[in-house]
């Protein structure tokens, strides 16, 4: 998923583009950004101990010196929000009953584009995801999915002056790209 997020990103092109990877973990989609020509990148976390890891992979992928990590929490604090060419969030608004809020603050950020995965809001997503939750309940983990609804989801972000540029469905999620005129 993060090479198709990656080359979604990508369309109107990379080369000389800054990068936001909000909730990006280890930062998948930013080396492959860095990787294809992105100008600089930044992962924004709320689990510090990804950061280890991800300087690691870019190090690794000969791209440390472009890329960064910062640890924040972008939808209660918002001088920590600094916009970028393009703003990815991948898997990431089904990880917080916040995912609206935080999918408009992506689109808020993104001067160019903004790419974004999420669970389709179809039956055998809501079961998969649902049973996803009750195992974390059961292992006594408080994390859980959220299912947002689409139309929700692109209404926050659309009101942040970005227009659906395509969308492509996978069995559990969906990529759509956004495009600021």
């Amino acid at each position: 998923m993060a090479r198709a997020i990656a080359r979604r990103a990508s369309a109107r092109g990379i080369e000389g583009a800054s990068v936001l990877e909000i909730g990006g973990g280890i930062g998948q989609v930013l080396l492959e950004l860095l990787k294809a020509g992105a100008s600089e990148g930044e992962i924004v976390e709320l689990v510090p101990s990804y950061e280890q890891h991800a300087h690691a992979l870019a190090d690794e992928a000969g791209v440390a010196d472009r890329a960064s990590f910062r640890t924040a929490d972008l939808v209660a604090d918002a001088p920590a929000r600094r916009e970028a060419d393009v703003v990815v969030l991948n898997k990431v608004v089904c990880c917080t009953p916040d995912g609206l809020e935080l999918a408009g603050i992506g689109a808020s950020l993104a001067r160019r584009t903004l790419v974004l995965s999420f669970p389709r809001d179809v039956w055998w997503a809501r079961v998969a995801f649902g049973t996803i939750n009750v195992a974390f309940r059961l292992r006594g983990r408080a994390f859980r999915v959220f299912v947002h609804p689409p139309t929700a989801l692109r209404q926050a972000i659309e009101a942040q002056g970005v227009a659906l540029a395509s969308e492509r469905d996978g069995p559990l999620f969906r990529i759509a790209a956004f495009e600021r005129a």
